[in-house]
């Protein structure tokens, strides 16, 4: 259920929020920095990028250089120095309006505990919010369950825009913090998904719930940051249940480890037809799993890509051109994470993947232990074997039960993060048979 922002806006001047907004970003990498400088760049926001080492150098000495329009290269925009706060104390965050957390997820236990310890001591507004701008499924949970109790929203979010710091290694800070948007807006897809308030303030896990005004505050609190966050050009939009598009988001996400494995860019391992086979593998067999559990998918193409994936280059090729522009140079977030030397988020996706199928096997010898059965095909009867006949589905009752692609690809990018790039790269064949074979 989605709600449009004319909406949000009635509702900020029924309610306002003291302006301007106090935006933090918690983990101001590549996404969160971007997201914190573009609110910068466009709003009267005051805006608090909490990141490494590097990050705080880089902007510290030279400002943010930012590129929005893949379309328009040449379209660049300096965010000042003196304009925002950057520092790698989390303190900083106090008494902020809207928390972007967008550490890695490998990272948020800490980043929870972290908020946490702020909110302990009242150094959150009552309407606060924190958004989690992070991959996979399982993060909002860790963050509401630290914080909720101090009466703090936790609402997940799915980034659905890629960018890269082309700055990341430069030893000479002077230039800035330099990031570049590398996939451009496509009509009738948002670039954020956000994870509305109900329509009614209600019981939390805690057993509490906010009193009338408090909950009407935060309404408006993200009132203001929906219009904060379309002022930078983002297309926004909310869902009152985000989980569907959660799972699409990592069925997406699969081809991570592919373009990871392959060292190369995002549209150089797409053009060749091996490695989008092994997306391909990786996504019905997630799909099979998905269906078993019951879960439900949002974006509409997911069930024509791996269709599309299958394609001969020259047809791909083409269309991709036209559907699917990419700059030549965009990369996958764990890529660049094997690149920098840093931990993959290879457990939130493939992982998220095998811990399901796991889930389902553990259920399917109960039903077999109490004598109760699933359909040869899955769900579906005759149009599961019709798809089952096409490659769309795997056949036999134990679709669903495993994962074995998937676990085989959690090994494969450990692999890499143990042997690093150029040596842990992966010819297309090769790849292939790593994957389907072993």
């Amino acid at each position: 259920m989605t709600a449009v922002i004319s909406s949000f806006a009635r509702a900020r001047r029924a309610f306002a929020v003291d302006m301007p907004l106090k935006v933090g970003v918690l983990g101001a990498g590549a996404v969160g920095a971007y997201v914190g400088g573009m609110i910068k760049l466009r709003t009267s926001a005051d805006v608090v990028l909490i990141g490494r080492r590097n990050l705080v150098d880089q902007v510290t000495a030279g400002g943010m250089v930012l590129r929005p329009n893949p379309r328009k290269p040449r379209d660049v925009f300096a965010v000042h120095p003196t304009s925002l706060t950057v520092t790698d104390d989390v303190k900083a965050l106090k008494g902020c309006d809207v928390i972007f957390v967008a550490v890695k997820t490998t990272a948020t236990a800490e980043a929870a505990s972290e908020l946490e310890r702020i909110a302990e001591k009242g150094g959150f507004p009552p309407h606060a919010l924190v958004l989690s701008l992070q991959n996979g499924v399982g993060n909002g949970a860790i963050l509401t369950k630290a914080l909720e109790k101090h009466s703090v929203a936790t609402l997940p979010c799915m980034v659905n825009f890629n960018v890269v710091w082309d700055s990341y290694g430069n030893l000479d800070s002077a230039n800035g913090c330099v990031i570049r948007r590398c996939t451009p807006s496509k009509k009738g897809m948002p670039c954020l998904v956000v994870q509305d308030l109900p329509k009614k303030a209600a019981l939390d896990g805690t057993g509490m719930m906010d009193h009338p005004s408090v909950f009407s505050a935060k309404k408006a609190n993200l009132a203001a940051l929906i219009d904060a966050v379309a002022a930078t050009g983002l297309v926004v939009k909310t869902e009152l249940d985000i989980s569907p598009t959660l799972f699409s988001k990592i069925l997406v996400n699969l081809q991570s480890p592919i373009n990871a494995l392959s060292g190369a860019p995002v549209p150089v391992t797409l053009s060749k037809r091996k490695y989008r086979m092994a997306w391909r593998a990786l996504l019905l067999e997630a799909l099979d799993v998905y269906r078993a559990c019951g879960i439900k998918t949002r974006k509409p193409y997911v069930s024509v890509l791996p269709l599309i994936l299958a394609s001969p280059d020259w047809l791909y090729n083409a269309a991709a051109a036209v559907l699917f522009p990419l700059d030549p140079k965009c990369k996958s977030s764990m890529l660049q994470d094997c690149e920098s030397g840093r931990k993959t988020e290879i457990d939130a996706i493939c992982g998220e993947v095998v811990r399901l199928a796991r889930r389902n096997a553990n259920r399917a010898r109960d039903d077999d232990a109490s004598g109760e059965t699933w359909g040869m095909y899955g769900y579906g009867g005759a149009l599961g074997r019709v798809l089952a006949i096409l490659g769309l589905r795997s056949a036999g009752r134990s679709a669903g039960r495993s994962a074995r692609l998937n676990a085989r690809a959690v090994e494969l990018v450990r692999r890499l993060e143990f042997n690093g790039l150029p040596d842990g790269r992966m010819a297309p064949d090769e790849l292939w048979e790593a994957l389907t074979n072993a």
